[in-house]
């Protein structure tokens, strides 16, 4: 079973068990729509739609060695950097010829199982998962698609090399967001739930569907509702629709019947980052949907390494950090604290006085790194003096997920990838931001007791509350005016999904350039003292916060709220179809 469960989200699933399955081997590509010698049995539809959980993102899928912990990091944020800025965000992006991610393959090949699967012999109750795990996974490939470029052409059937669809103009992107959410209804209509499904949270269950749903709906209705009256404004926009919709997919999953519920040991001090380093989630109540991994079959990866005692580049900066309020649940004045607290002092005292989670998601001073057959390793200071991966350049170092027992922490070899921690892909946190967050986008009352004070009570913290944060013009000044309430709402989800790769999109979603826009992001009160004589070359700004672009990016973010909210369709496809019209500014 442990082995099935780790080959699920591989697309060389579909090779290993060709390894011990000849009839397999001898069968024609799968996706050869004049095929007919497959499309027979369930098993078939399987073993097709395996092909696209590797399109799920996790720790060895997004081009960076801490997965999705460090994704905000490689793409560039307010709350997370790499070692240098992005063509994005220092203003010297620049039009696509080709390539990005204007491809279709993908959506060709789940369009091809919708054109094949009715050949099925079998009982449909025997194959309606796999149907709705490709419904699931249209959804998941356009709303990517959504994201980058907004309008798109929404194809039902595979395209060939005559295909007349090939000239298509691009759709709307209500239609495409309407189409998404259709294929994701027919998803959460024949997944089974969790319990129910063989696999168990490792599938694509009913409720995996339903967060995602969510989570498209909360995306579309406040795009729709921030950027309206601008270039990527919506012509019918209706945000209530989909805010409505995102209302009720999460508070269909908050119901009692699915046994949701948050990872939780008693320990507020360490189960936030406990949950992120466990080699298995199977049991987790919150986890909807993971990876496995497993270095005898050789699928693993590096994360334990670069999370105990190598950065892969990527730092959280003191922006994220004004997020988190203090333990008494108000708002914690850092920049007083830092006027004569600096360095070490600084995040032995902002761990030791605010929301547990920070520590939980930054080292600070005498937290263990690693203790196993290595020895034990103890955080003194962040790796302002490293360069490469191994570099920080805010002081604020990445610790979630860190497992100080892993075999594999504190090995010092990158090239080891015998890591097996799991990678969440979807957990119910989540939905409970996403059911306060929509809920109060439509001016509704907000259920607290079965949201977000959830997770306030995981992380030890005092029930919400609205409230006024004297410090909000440094690190949240949106450019416009939100409620106490939203405000309030918007930093939890900055707290509880920090460095999961969630932010870029909030900032595309919210029309939030102005948190941006001019600025530079900004690492921890520098002390010279703490490193002995050693020259840290990073300057730091007048009141003594490192400032790790000023060079890069002297005027700040360069990010063009005119054009950069989505991509450039690559032009020689404009070339090739004269139909597709480019994105504003591009």
């Amino acid at each position: 079973m442990k082995k099935h469960l780790i080959h699920i989200f591989s697309a060389a699933l579909l090779m290993m068990s060709a390894s011990c399955n000849k009839d397999l081997l001898d069968k024609p590509p799968l996706t050869d729509i004049e095929n007919d010698a497959y499309w027979k049995t369930a098993k078939d539809l399987e073993n097709y739609t395996l092909q696209f959980y590797a399109k799920l993102p996790a720790y060895n899928t997004l081009g960076n060695y801490l997965g999705h912990i460090g994704w905000d990091g490689l793409r560039g944020s307010d709350m997370q950097i790499a070692a240098s800025p992005s063509t994005l965000w220092n203003g010297t992006n620049q039009p696509v010829t080709s390539g990005g991610n204007w491809t279709w393959e993908d959506i060709r090949s789940v369009n091809v199982f919708f054109k094949n699967y009715q050949r099925c012999k079998d009982p449909f109750e025997k194959y309606k998962h796999y149907v709705g795990e490709a419904h699931f996974f249209k959804a998941w490939l356009y709303f990517e698609k959504v994201k980058a470029y907004g309008d798109v052409p929404w194809y039902t059937h595979p395209l060939e090399m005559d295909s007349e669809d090939l000239y298509k103009p691009r759709d709307s992107r209500l239609l495409v967001t309407d189409s998404i959410l259709w294929h994701l209804d027919k998803a959460i209509e024949y997944l089974g739930t969790i319990k129910a499904i063989a696999g168990g949270n490792n599938r694509i269950s009913k409720e995996a569907a339903l967060l995602f749903k969510s989570r498209v709906a909360l995306y579309e209705g406040t795009w729709q509702k921030y950027h309206a009256g601008t270039e990527f404004g919506t012509p019918g926009a209706t945000p209530a629709k989909y805010l409505r919709a995102a209302v009720d997919a999460a508070e269909e999953l908050m119901k009692p019947a699915y046994g949701l519920a948050l990872y939780s040991n008693g320990l507020p001090e360490s189960d936030y980052c406990k949950l992120f380093s466990l080699t298995s989630q199977s049991a987790s109540k919150e986890v909807l949907l993971w990876k496995a991994f497993s270095a005898n079959l050789q699928m693993s990866h590096s994360f334990q390494i670069y999370v105990s005692d190598r950065t892969a580049g990527i730092s959280m900066t003191m922006q994220q950090v004004y997020n988190y309020l203090g333990k008494d649940g108000n708002p914690y004045n850092y920049h007083t604290l830092a006027q004569t607290v600096k360095g070490n002092d600084f995040l032995s005292r902002i761990g030791a006085d605010c929301d547990p989670r920070l520590a939980q998601t930054i080292w600070v001073p005498g937290a263990t790194m690693w203790d196993n057959s290595f020895g034990k390793g103890t955080f003194t200071r962040p790796f302002l003096d490293k360069s490469g991966e191994t570099l920080n350049n805010t002081g604020f170092q990445i610790r979630k997920g860190n497992d100080p027992k892993d075999p594999q922490a504190g090995s010092g070899v990158s090239w080891n990838t015998s890591c097996e921690t799991g990678s969440i892909i979807f957990r119910y946190a989540e939905a409970l931001l996403n059911y306060a967050e929509a809920k109060a986008e439509l001016g509704e009352a907000v259920d607290y007791a079965k949201s977000i004070n959830l997770l306030r009570l995981r992380a030890g913290m005092p029930a919400f509350k609205a409230q006024q944060d004297p410090n909000s013009q440094r690190f949240a000044d949106y450019g416009y005016a939100i409620s106490d309430e939203l405000f309030e709402i918007r930093r939890e989800r900055t707290v509880e999904l920090g460095s999961e790769g969630f932010r870029f999109d909030d900032m595309r979603r919210w029309a939030a350039h102005k948190l941006v826009k001019g600025k530079r992001p900004l690492g921890y009160p520098l002390k010279a003292s703490d490193w002995g004589g050693i020259t840290i070359k990073y300057q730091t700004d007048a009141e003594g916060f490192i400032d790790p672009f000023v060079k890069q990016m002297p005027n700040g973010y360069g990010f063009n709220p005119k054009r950069d909210y989505l991509e450039c369709i690559p032009l020689n496809e404009i070339t090739l179809n004269p139909n597709l019209a480019p994105n504003p500014g591009w």
